[in-house]
């Protein structure tokens, strides 16, 4: 009797709410849900594990961190939020792996992304599948004046490579971007720029030789200037292809 009393006292003592409440953690929150509960305990506790697990995804970025909001609470008042981090997290990691089949795991597993997202996510398809075709040289980089001025202040930054297209198909339109790196070699700021095309950046005109296609075998030397530069750039940069158009075709740029 005296056991049985003393189970009874534990029972009514415990307070699984509490303690979940005390540790505050995801696997705190989970293990307590997995008891169960009802009602208004329910409800305070996928509150707060659906808080605790948005902060976790804005936080890392990572994409099974987003996907793991996704998929524990798929009707989440913030999931607009979610999706839109996802989204970003996607792109970043696609164009780490660059291959087209990375692409097309975007665009097919981010329907709500922003519109220019998507579209330059399509252009990445065809340039990826096109990209070991073109041998980007070694970048030089160098301050520059701006304004040509060979007695003026060193006031930008000025990137150039040679680029070789070594397919079989001729490009009407390629442009390049410029990634400027911090020293593990993350992406803080990226800038484009044509190598080939009929116009630049918001219609303005590209040098003659840029309005030239780029043939099979053609050399040619991309150069692009720039004055702010973002904090923590380690003066390492890449360049890599971003959109393209081979002659006669009808596929749209991204940019």
């Amino acid at each position: 009797m005296r056991t049985i009393l003393l189970c009874l006292l534990l029972a009514a003592c415990a307070d699984p709410l509490g303690d979940a409440q005390k540790v505050d953690t995801i696997e705190a929150w989970e293990s307590y849900l997995g008891t169960d509960p009802s009602g208004s305990d329910r409800i305070t506790a996928e509150t707060r594990l659906e808080q605790m697990l948005v902060e976790r995804a804005l936080k890392s970025s990572k994409l099974d961190d987003y996907d793991a909001v996704l998929k524990r609470f798929p009707k989440s008042r913030q999931t607009a939020k979610v999706q839109a981090g996802r989204a970003v997290a996607h792109f970043v990691a696609a164009e780490a792996t660059n291959t087209p089949e990375a692409w097309k795991a975007f665009i097919d597993q981010n329907p709500a992304a922003e519109a220019t997202m998507r579209k330059k996510a399509s252009a990445r398809v065809q340039v990826a599948g096109y990209q070991d075709k073109l041998v980007i040289g070694e970048v030089t980089i160098e301050e520059v004046n701006l304004a040509e001025d060979p007695k003026g202040p060193k006031d930008g930054w000025g990137f150039s490579a040679e680029v070789t297209n070594t397919g079989d198909k001729t490009l009407d339109f390629l442009t390049l971007e410029v990634q400027l790196l911090d020293a593990s070699g993350t992406k803080l700021a990226a800038k484009s720029y044509p190598l080939a095309g009929t116009t630049g950046p918001g219609g303005m005109s590209l040098p003659e030789e840029y309005t030239k296609p780029l043939k099979p075998g053609d050399k040619r030397v991309w150069v692009y200037t720039m004055g702010d530069v973002p904090e923590g750039w380690s003066k390492q940069v890449r360049v890599v292809p971003t959109s393209l158009r081979f002659n006669g075709s009808l596929a749209a740029s991204a940019e």
